[in-house]
């Protein structure tokens, strides 16, 4: 099977939730079919990206997007024109008339591209095209635009909302297929888009990497991983901190909290202290986790499923998150975390789980067992291969869909000689 796989920037170094599932994603394709990856070069490491898939420096075609635009100054002009800051950040013509010609060139099976932003290119072909919305965006910006911001931000959340749903919509229907991440994101979608298929691909996490070193946490001491400058990270650490963090201390005043991630902004740094510690960018964020007696997730936005989640699960540590926080991911509250909304419930789950080890223990033992059961990449990329093959197997039906006057866009050759 030869497939086309789209990126928004290099999964290398493997250090944010988009990139982690890229790069597992690749790297299952990778070494189960004949994969070509395409896309934009500006973000990532591009000779680690090659050491990592030698293999593929014959089969990769990344174009840079000429001088980066500024994050601020890009989403000020998105205030102004008729689409969104990911559709303009990732818009290129020559990147889709590029696509176009390798498409026209050789036979692919399949055309899959990483988020929304990749899915907006009109491609020329009659290859299965899948769209992996890691998220749904304008749910996002719908949840970011209700919260308390200035003006002009709650101006630009509401404005991405409302263009980034008319983009992803006809970007879900001009795909022959999705993957989600969960049942509640292709419930969104399937509003929207009823007649596209959908399969659950989750976020998953490597439990050979992300495993507990068999070394005794801190007492009282709790952590939270993520890229920083992200909103919903960083707008949850400070509610965690104004909200949440005082009751804590109430109780428990020796208690603190290790913040490990890149970019935290000045808004966040400024609440650095003994009990508040701050690291910025680390290169290996297991053993500040290892160290933790307790991951907290006080996430209340965002779409798609945290990557955190199962990998503080993958490393037996019992956690306390949001509902929004653990979202998508099948936790029950009590049996594999527990899941408090507000403030002081939150602060007391907390401490109930530092003064309770049998809690700790029952929660990390069956938190463990589900990671391994529906998370592991090994896992997720049989779930991969499942829906490729049943896609395959419809291919008729789907050319069909996407053709209804029986014209086929393009007749290709492929490897069993077959015309399709």
């Amino acid at each position: 099977m030869k497939i086309l796989h789209l990126l928004p920037y290099l999964p290398t170094p493997v250090n944010s939730g988009g990139a982690i599932r890229m790069y597992h994603i690749l790297k299952h394709l990778f070494e189960k079919y004949d994969v070509t990856v395409a896309g934009f070069r500006e973000f990532g490491d591009a000779e680690l990206f090659q050491s990592t898939f030698p293999g593929l420096q014959e089969s990769m075609h990344f174009i840079s997007r000429g001088k980066v635009r500024h994050r601020r100054l890009l989403q000020l002009y998105s205030l102004f024109t008729s689409h969104s800051y990911w559709y303009n950040w990732a818009r290129s013509d020559k990147l889709e008339a590029d696509l176009n010609r390798m498409l026209a060139r050789d036979s692919y099976d399949i055309v899959l591209a990483e988020f929304a932003s990749m899915g907006h290119f009109r491609l020329e072909t009659d290859a299965i095209q899948i769209l992996d919305a890691h998220n749904v965006e304008y749910d996002n910006f719908r949840r970011m635009s209700r919260l308390e911001w200035s003006g002009i931000r709650k101006k630009f959340y509401l404005r991405e909302y409302r263009k980034s749903y008319r983009e992803e919509v006809a970007a879900f229907n001009r795909h022959d297929a999705i993957f989600t991440t969960s049942v509640r994101d292709g419930n969104l979608i399937k509003k929207d888009a009823p007649a596209v298929p959908q399969f659950v691909i989750p976020n998953g996490v490597d439990m050979s990497y992300f495993h507990p070193d068999g070394s005794d946490a801190e007492p009282y001491s709790m952590i939270f991983t993520g890229t920083m400058n992200y909103v919903p990270n960083y707008d949850g650490m400070i509610y965690f901190l104004d909200r949440i963090f005082p009751l804590i201390k109430e109780t428990i005043p020796v208690a603190k909290i290790t913040i490990v991630g890149s970019n935290p902004p000045p808004v966040l740094t400024g609440y650095e202290s003994d009990s508040v510690i701050i690291t910025g960018f680390v290169d290996d964020v297991r053993p500040f986790v290892n160290r933790a007696g307790i991951y907290v997730v006080p996430i209340n936005m965002g779409s798609g499923t945290r990557l955190k989640v199962v990998e503080a699960l993958s490393m037996k540590k019992p956690i306390v998150s949001t509902s929004i926080g653990c979202e998508g991911i099948d936790t029950v509250d009590n049996e594999h975390l527990l899941i408090r909304d507000k403030p002081r419930a939150f602060a007391e789950a907390v401490i109930q789980l530092m003064k309770d080890r049998k809690l700790g223990n029952r929660l990390v033992r069956s938190g463990y067992e589900l990671v391994k059961q529906k998370y592991d990449w090994n896992v997720i990329g049989h779930s991969i291969d499942k829906a490729f093959n049943r896609l395959m197997a419809n291919r008729e039906a789907i050319l069909d869909r996407k053709n209804p006057d029986g014209a086929h866009l393009i007749l290709k050759k492929g490897k069993n000689g077959i015309l399709h």
